[in-house]
């Protein structure tokens, strides 16, 4: 009896121990809502690949993000596990009321302030590699990388991220990626040129951990609504790039484990809020003016803005701005779901220098106008970045691979959970998440 306890203590041993050195893909579907593979009548076509995942693989009903709902601090979460005030992306765009950096984007490693996954699988002496994952410019602990990156968003790019890249993975999709016509369908080519450069990581540089960003789905969303026709098929030819990238990392390591995540959901919008427009008639923004002397500036996230005093303790002007976000809120025709105090914004540990964020009404976006009317449309179009408790704004966790539990639902789970148990499974510790990894395994 004890030899055979002993045996099975061993066999359990055994497969936690393998499960725990598990070649880790991490593929992000940017705007990917988990309601696109969990309802089956979401699109009038299916999605094979994903949707096996919810027999095969383990998955999660929704995965609660960050504020903002948005694609840099909430991709910036999901490879550190910790949330935007600590890792320090705070928005897609930099805060910058004065324009001085140009509208420029936080594209570079050195302004994440928490420990990555690449980060933690160099320290173990695994290979990483990296293709289009935001905020990667210059991270050093991925040895093969493509960044996020672009400036005139024309041919002229590619030479700049030529530039940014490591040689050995960019030169293999470099003609592919330069014969890609600069037309609509274009994103989702320049996606499958992507998925290619992950495998080769894979299949040619054995790559123990590879990080994916797929946004052609975002962008049909954008301009279409999620679940619109448009927004169905290119989830049809990402879940395509899925079913590649997970044979070539089987084929190579057949321990491996497959990850495919979103980073945020989705809503349908038809309405812009011009909230520039009553700032500019109270006399509290100036249209056009970058002056050091600004008194609020907008800190824009899509569903949400962030409001940010020059200088915080200026009572008067706070007084001013609560008074005409709390009129502006009381009219639902106005497109605000609710006004957010600082105490409150920090319960949510985004936007740590704003004094109060504005959160609109799913249906309705920002806009930028600073004349005009306030609320103008935007028929069938879609959106982001609204407060994190929106059901709408739920991303996606779907995983596969040896070791990992088949049609196990996770229920709804907190964002900050995924980094830890990517960790656990590549048998490597990150230093700054504090959430308890989900239980994935058999």
């Amino acid at each position: 009896m004890l030899k055979f306890r002993l045996c099975i203590f061993l066999l359990v041993l055994s497969a936690a121990t393998a499960l725990a050195q598990s070649p880790v893909v991490l593929i992000s579907i940017d705007g990917m809502r988990p309601d696109y593979i969990t309802n089956p009548k979401a699109c009038p076509t299916g999605f094979p690949t994903l949707q096996s995942f919810l027999t095969e693989g383990t998955f999660a009903k929704g995965v609660i993000g960050v504020l903002p709902t948005s694609t840099y601090p909430s991709h910036t979460t999901l490879i550190t596990g910790v949330e935007p005030a600590r890792h320090g992306i705070w928005g897609n765009t930099t805060f910058d009321p004065e324009s001085t950096n140009q509208s420029g984007w936080y594209w570079y490693a050195e302004d994440v302030k928490a420990d990555t996954l690449w980060d933690a699988a160099a320290r173990n002496g695994l290979i990483t590699a990296s293709v289009g994952w935001p905020v990667t410019v210059g991270q050093r602990n991925i040895r093969y990388n493509i960044p996020e990156y672009w400036r005139a968003r024309n041919l002229e790019d590619y030479k700049l991220l030529r530039a940014l890249s490591t040689p050995e993975l960019y030169n293999t999709v470099d003609k592919q990626l330069r014969s890609i016509p600069q037309t609509e369908g274009g994103i989702l080519a320049h996606d499958a040129v992507f998925a290619q450069a992950a495998i080769y990581a894979i299949e040619h540089l054995h790559a123990r951990l590879v990080t994916l960003h797929l946004s052609s789905l975002d962008e049909e969303e954008h301009a279409h609504s999620p679940f619109s026709p448009q927004a169905c098929q290119a989830l049809v030819e990402l879940d395509k790039q899925v079913e590649l990238v997970e044979k070539a990392a089987i084929s190579t390591f057949p321990n491996a484990v497959i990850a495919v995540v979103s980073d945020h959901g989705f809503v349908r919008t038809d309405h812009r809020v011009n909230l520039m427009i009553p700032f500019v008639s109270a006399g509290l923004i100036k249209p056009g003016s970058h002056a050091s002397d600004w008194k609020i500036s907008i800190f824009p996230a899509g569903g949400s803005a962030a409001i940010v005093l020059h200088d915080p303790h200026d009572q008067a002007t706070e007084d001013v701005v609560r008074k005409l976000l709390r009129d502006l809120a009381a009219s639902p025709a106005n497109g605000i779901a609710s006004v957010l105090e600082k105490s409150e914004i920090e319960k949510f540990d985004g936007f740590p220098n704003a004094t109060f964020v504005v959160d609109l009404q799913p249906g309705y976006q920002l806009g930028y106008a600073s004349q005009g009317e306030l609320i103008t449309p935007a028929p069938s179009t879609g959106s982001h970045g609204y407060l994190p408790s929106h059901p709408e704004m739920r991303a996606a966790l779907f995983l596969r691979g040896r070791g990992i539990a088949a049609g196990r639902d996770l229920g709804v789970i907190d964002m900050r959970q995924i980094a830890p148990t990517l960790a656990g499974i590549l048998g490597v510790t990150l230093n700054d998440a504090k959430q308890p990894p989900l239980h994935v395994q058999r």
